[in-house]
């Protein structure tokens, strides 16, 4: 997040400087001097971050929901926990099977009548709804579900059965945790193109952590994700695909979640279908957030 075209001009000047006052830089001055530029630097509010600094950035990109990081998940209740639709999904998924193995399909899949009581608990969405049965292989949210448990080593799958792991096991006992770990994933590791065609892997799946924090901020009424899209774009200049990054972020990621609500219902068809978000009551339920600059 810096500018070293910036940062090396600087100290050429602060060189050429000293030079023409007769002094002798040495390495210790040198080093001494850019540790002073990079600490300004690096605490000066950027405009295109919406004011946030370097720092800010570095922590939202590479440490999300860490100490320092402007975005932090907080302790919930219970009750807040069954308030998330995919923590829903999750938890009964895996008290379904601290009680006992899921037998699977014979081709792998959970069975569809848990597939159907899984998504009634979602927030669903158009291309699901389209099926009238719901299987896994047609229900994208299940899909997404299943790889959720499975990266964070909360599922197992051995000679057709779904069981939990000894993690899942002792994370079921202690959700704030649980819920810890899968946002992680999802907001840090998990790749947000793997059932699109889009090219650039980079797209939406970069500093998830603006983004919701751009939803945070933007989110009280209705916006086209060409909006964020925007404001995305000014912060990573080299990843322009709008509408890329639209779907992914929010239709595939946040509204999965349950953080925003998106236009796709049958009265929202035509221009704009699915395009427009506005921010749920669980988003800032979930996460705080700190101003830019603080």
């Amino acid at each position: 997040m810096q500018d070293i075209k910036g940062i090396t001009a600087q100290l050429q000047a602060w060189i050429n400087q000293m030079m023409s006052a007769g002094k002798v830089v040495d390495i210790d001055a040198l080093n001494h001097h850019l540790a002073e530029m990079m600490t300004v630097q690096n605490s000066t509010p950027i405009d295109r971050f919406n004011g946030f600094t370097s720092e800010q950035m570095h922590q939202m990109i590479y440490s999300p929901l860490e100490k320092g990081c402007p975005v932090q998940l907080r302790t919930l209740t219970d009750s807040q926990l069954n308030d998330i639709p995919l923590m829903r999904q999750v938890l009964h998924l895996m008290d379904i099977l601290d009680k006992s193995e899921l037998k699977l399909t014979a081709k792998g899949y959970i069975p569809p009548k848990i597939v159907e009581e899984l998504y009634q608990m979602g927030t669903h969405s158009w291309n699901t709804d389209w099926y009238k049965q719901k299987s896994e292989p047609k229900t994208e949210e299940i899909r997404v579900l299943r790889v959720v448990l499975k990266e964070c080593g909360l599922v197992k799958t051995r000679t057709g059965k779904m069981s939990l792991t000894s993690k899942g096991k002792r994370l079921l006992i202690n959700r704030n945790e649980l819920l810890r770990i899968v946002m992680l994933f999802l907001l840090r590791d998990y790749n947000t193109g793997w059932l699109d065609l889009w090219d650039d892997m980079d797209v939406g799946n970069l500093g998830r952590i603006y983004s919701l924090w751009l939803l945070h901020h933007y989110g009280n009424e209705w916006r086209h994700t060409d909006f964020y899209a925007g404001e995305y774009s000014r912060a990573f200049p080299t990843l322009t695909k709008a509408h890329a990054y639209g779907y992914r972020v929010f239709n595939r990621l946040f509204h999965l979640i349950g953080l925003c609500d998106v236009n796709e219902r049958e009265e929202d068809r035509g221009p704009g279908f699915g395009e427009r978000v506005i921010k749920t009551d669980v988003l800032d339920m979930m996460f705080e957030f700190a101003e830019p600059g603080n």
